[in-house]
């Protein structure tokens, strides 16, 4: 589902890299993760599946298809995203983070209403309570829910974590963290995660 072969990252030129001839393959339903020290280009490499940042060198694939060949915007929306720090719009509802997608991809009032409450349901979020709040109104764990339920909320079949249980307590960090394991077997899901910490990478 993702391949990478010999990408390579450079600012400068090719004088230095942040990443270089990383190789690697995920096939479809399987989980891997990228574990490494701060500024190792782990994050560098996540970007650059989805061409948030584009490789100086090397060949990223998904889905079969080289990336370079795919309409950049067209890939980011096919993709989930979880951010590190969560990254939810303050200005926004939680209905409304979660339907930014959907909207971008023109789908009707409906489908994207009911898309809302499905998700909230799926990350344990009831959408009578939760679904007309700001994300300022709840916690760090339900805004990190929130955000995957967003990055969700297109069906992708690929999603990308950036450290997405760091900035928690570790109660709510565990029990995400299941919680995800879950979701990602239950939607078969395929997933590249970056972490800093061995224990969350086991």
């Amino acid at each position: 589902m993702i391949v990478l072969e010999q990408v390579c990252k450079s600012y400068d030129g090719g004088r230095g890299y942040t990443v270089r001839d990383v190789s690697f393959r995920v096939p479809a339903g399987r989980l891997m993760v990228l574990l490494g020290g701060s500024g190792c280009g782990k994050t560098t490499t996540l970007k650059m599946i989805n061409r948030l940042i584009e490789p100086t060198s090397g060949r990223v694939e998904v889905g079969g298809r080289d990336v370079r060949q795919q309409d950049a915007v067209k890939l980011r929306r096919s993709i989930g995203y979880v951010f590190q720090g969560i990254g939810l719009f303050p200005h926004l509802t939680i209905a409304e983070n979660i339907a930014v997608v959907p909207r971008l991809l023109d789908w009707p009032a409906s489908r994207i209403a009911a898309r809302i409450d499905e998700l909230l349901a799926l990350v344990h979020l009831p959408a009578e309570a939760y679904r007309g709040r700001f994300p300022r109104q709840l916690s760090g764990g339900q805004q990190q829910r929130v955000g995957f339920a967003r990055a969700l909320a297109a069906r992708p079949q690929i999603m990308l974590l950036d450290e997405p249980f760091g900035a928690l307590d570790p109660l709510t960090r565990d029990e995400l963290r299941n919680d995800f394991l879950q979701l990602r077997r239950q939607l078969g899901l395929t997933a590249v995660m970056v972490t800093h910490d061995m224990t969350e990478a086991l």
